[in-house]
């Protein structure tokens, strides 16, 4: 064989060898935040609420208006909650054990209170407060009870019809020491989403403040995602 064509099969050689280093270097076998090429890796679990939260945070973390689902609108201006109220009623003679701290909005539809929702909020001085409200709140009627579909926090369970109502969902979550309350009154039994929705863009709101970041998450956000 000649010296050229030695050297021209060399050069050949080396080119293929260069061309299959940069084909496997430009499509690696799992991308960034990936496993075995196709899996996501989940992202980790919000943290639960273990901060002494401020008045001022809970009060941001309520959902104000374009910040909740579409038709619903603030009725009047969130409120700082009294240590009773967290009892579950305005009528109660004390706070509830361990109670630090809370705050409410309640909400018309399409500018009508014909329906209305409400949050609570109610900061504990630990978890086994935040969780004995959190029992006391979604009561003992079991056969009215359900699990959200996405589940939130560290308890959550969401009541239809509770008591003598009708057409109301009330949903409730723990998460560390605070304790949710959401109520949607008036035709929403058939469709608890909203109440779901609404408990946890409230959860996700108070993990932005604890992280110290602004409140952003909204009830739309949460009821896009999980319709996805």
């Amino acid at each position: 064989m000649s010296r050229a064509r030695v050297t021209l099969i060399t050069a050949l050689v080396g080119v293929a060898a260069l061309t299959a280093c940069s084909s496997s270097s430009d499509n690696p076998a799992s991308e960034p935040g990936t496993q075995n090429g196709d899996k996501a890796v989940s992202a980790p679990a919000p943290k639960p609420i273990t901060a002494e939260l401020t008045q001022a945070q809970i009060t941001q973390a309520l959902l104000g208006d374009g910040e909740t689902l579409p038709g619903w609108s603030l009725h009047g201006d969130k409120s700082v909650t009294e240590g009773q109220y967290c009892n579950g009623s305005q009528e109660a003679d004390s706070a509830p054990a361990g109670w630090v701290r809370g705050g409410d909005s309640s909400y018309e539809y399409n500018g009508s209170t014909e329906n209305e929702a409400f949050i609570h909020i109610c900061l504990f001085k630990s978890a086994d407060d935040a969780r004995r409200q959190y029992m006391a709140w979604k009561g003992t009627e079991t056969s009215k009870q359900q699990k959200p579909k996405r589940p939130v926090g560290d308890e959550n369970t969401l009541v239809i019809n509770p008591g003598a109502s009708d057409d109301s969902v009330y949903g409730y979550v723990r998460s560390g020491k605070v304790s949710i309350e959401v109520r949607i009154e008036g035709g929403a039994a058939g469709d608890p989403s909203g109440a779901q929705a609404m408990l946890a863009a409230t959860l996700k709101r108070l993990q932005q403040l604890q992280d110290g970041k602004a409140a952003t998450v909204t009830a739309l956000d949460e009821q896009a995602a999980a319709r996805q």
